[in-house]
């Protein structure tokens, strides 16, 4: 611009400086800053409020608050609410909604005034904190102040309630608001619908909603989706049908959300047909299964042993290009091994092993699966492969294949990888000292059992309700026997449930 004799200003210079903080540049943007000195162009606060945002955005928290206070202690340039707003925003986001506080009381004390936006990234922090009184403090902090809360002021407050079921108080609120000429919109409403349905209150959502046509304050796709959902988390499939047809009748197009949510909700109660139905309907309402449509299906048709179905329709799923996630491997995997199709699970695992992302998790899968079926060589042959790629290995992988190691009796074998375990960075947990704990008592190894004990409390793992259950049971096959006895009430001094 300058060789073309453009003249450069600071309007020009602070859209290059937002541009950079935008694209998470900042420290592009403090290099454009240099230029207002180089160039002899005075800088504003538009200026530092875009390097406040910047900062906060790539998470400099402290590099922020202390330009902040450089801009206000040294009076470089006079900071407004904007100013203010943008550090208070990014510090909520970090989690210092304490020091958000601070400084709207620092502008109540020393000016400038705070805004309606002030008070609201503070109330919907401290709301979103679960600080819901203090939230409701502030609101009457700022009227008495003369500044009218809006309807985000409001909505941030209603969720606030909601999300404790503060019921009555949210009715308050509501009242409240209209007191003071603010009139709840479709997103309040849907914050009381999705509140509802959450808590299998599915009469007073319906209630809600009817409360929304009478104020000409009509319920969108969101609403039925949330509606559609509640329904299905209770079982209530015919009623989750039924909000279908009256978003149609209304003239709301269901989306995708809608599909999926009532083909889970199908599959969840084995209805697999019913679910296949709503997936053969969606193309011809204009709209087309996404990978999680069917992954959901794929979870389905394995829930009821449909094993040949799921993989069918896998292959269409790909030849359909849509590429299967980490989930749908999971899914895949998972329903092979509980259906007892291990040799495809194994075919598919050798497929898709190498992808580093999850190869882990693919592994824990299959060693699972292999253990149940008692194919130890070959579950351990997989473990053996993760750990020589330096795959991380979780507690989950360890305890399968200990578990498996047990109900086959090899219990050195399981001793020798529970002590293996640490080699990997992985520390047992209470289940996996529970298996141990109960095949040493299965082979009347009572000592080693106490000393195991021991050594699990003194790691500060402690046993659980699920321990003590398992000993009981022991208990129960072995009555007259006084060492059971004695490690039952061992551990059940050191319960923790």
């Amino acid at each position: 611009m300058r060789i073309r004799g453009i003249p450069v200003d600071a309007y020009t210079l602070n859209i290059l400086i937002e541009a950079f903080c935008l694209s998470n540049r900042v420290n592009c943007g403090f290099c454009v800053l240099g230029m207002f000195f180089k160039c002899g162009i005075d800088f504003n606060v538009v200026t530092f409020s875009s390097l406040i945002k910047g900062l906060c955005r790539e998470n400099k928290i402290v590099e922020a608050i202390e330009l902040f206070k450089k801009l206000v202690g040294e009076k470089v340039c006079q900071v407004d609410n904007f100013t203010y707003a943008t550090l208070m925003k990014g510090l909520c986001k970090a989690g210092y909604t304490q020091t958000a506080l601070d400084l709207l009381i620092l502008m109540q004390m020393e000016g400038p005034q705070p805004n309606n936006i002030a008070y609201n990234i503070v109330i919907d922090s401290l709301c979103k904190d679960g600080m819901v009184d203090r939230a409701l403090g502030l609101l009457h902090q700022m009227i008495e102040r003369g500044v009218s809360p809006d309807i985000i002021t409001y909505n941030s407050l209603v969720q606030g309630l909601c999300n404790f079921c503060r019921w009555k108080e949210v009715t308050k609120l509501m009242n409240q608001m209209v007191h003071h000429n603010v009139y709840p919109d479709v997103f309040t409403f849907n914050i009381m619908v999705n509140a509802f349905c959450k808590e299998g209150k599915l009469s007073e959502t319906e209630s809600v909603i009817q409360l929304m046509i009478q104020r000409n304050t009509y319920p969108n796709v969101i609403t039925y989706n949330t509606l559609i959902d509640g329904y299905c988390l209770q079982r209530q499939m015919d009623n989750a049908q039924r909000a279908l047809g009256q978003m149609v009748d209304k003239g709301i197009q269901p989306d995708l959300t809608s599909y999926n949510t009532l083909i889970n909700g199908y599959c969840k109660r084995k209805a697999i047909d019913e679910a296949m139905h709503l997936f053969h309907e969606m193309p011809q309402k204009g709209l087309h299964p996404d990978v999680v449509t069917y992954t959901t299906m794929l979870q389905g048709l394995f829930l009821v042993g449909r094993c040949d179905t799921a993989l069918n329709l896998f292959q269409d799923m790909q030849l359909s290009a849509h590429a299967p996630n980490f989930h749908t491997y999971c899914v895949l995997l998972t329903g092979l091994c509980v259906n007892g199709h291990i040799e495809e699970a194994m075919s598919l695992y050798s497929k898709f092993r190498g992808n580093g992302n999850g190869s882990h998790v693919f592994g824990s899968i299959i060693i699972d699966g292999l253990c149940k079926t008692g194919q130890l060589n070959i579950a351990r042959g997989v473990l053996s492969n993760l750990i020589f790629k330096g795959q991380h290995i979780n507690v989950y992988t360890y305890n399968a294949m200990i578990n498996g190691l047990c109900q086959e009796g090899k219990t050195d074998a399981a001793l020798d990888l529970f002590r293996r375990m640490g080699e990997t960075d992985c520390l047992p947990n209470t289940v996996t000292y529970t298996i141990i704990l109960q095949e040493l008592v299965r082979v009347n190894k009572y000592h080693d059992a106490n000393l195991l004990l021991d050594e699990m409390v003194g790691k500060g793992v402690y046993p659980n309700g699920r321990t003590l259950s398992l000993m009981n049971d022991l208990l129960a096959h072995r009555p007259g026997d006084s060492r059971v006895l004695e490690l039952v009430q061992k551990i059940a001094t050191n319960v923790v449930i």
